[in-house]
């Protein structure tokens, strides 16, 4: 099969003729240093384009429907106590003795939990404002 050859390509030179000088570009002219130091022009800011929003009367405005509204609640920072382990041990001290003097049965652990239970319920009582 023959080849085929493109037209738009330049024939081959001569085995026997010098190489083709490729001709100097316009970039190859310019100097590389600029021989006079020219100020460089400020650059101007970019200007941001706000879109401006179609208003609609409120009368025209129509609420989403109940499944794709959605109520998003911040998650709340769990409440600080306003009792300390200082506060708790020493109740559960108290409730232990008034315990073993009583002859109850129980030990130390739920004497522990129910000292954390009353000064919970105690610290979310608003307290009483005496009048003088």
């Amino acid at each position: 099969m023959a080849k085929k050859t493109d037209s738009t390509t330049k024939p081959a030179a001569p085995s026997g003729a010098a190489p083709a000088v490729p001709t100097p570009t316009k970039r190859a002219l310019k100097p590389a240093v600029p021989t006079v130091a020219e100020p460089a022009a400020p650059v101007p800011a970019k200007r941001t384009v706000k879109p401006i929003a179609k208003t609609v009367p409120a009368a025209k405005k129509k609420a989403p429907p109940a499944k794709a509204r959605r109520i998003v609640k911040k998650a709340a920072a769990p409440a600080k106590p306003r009792y300390t382990q200082e506060d708790v041990a020493l109740r559960a001290y108290f409730i232990s003795e008034k315990r073993r003097h009583h002859g109850l049965p129980g030990d130390e652990h739920q004497d522990w939990i129910e000292a954390e239970r009353q000064l919970a319920a105690e610290s979310t009582k608003p307290k009483k404002v005496k009048k003088a």
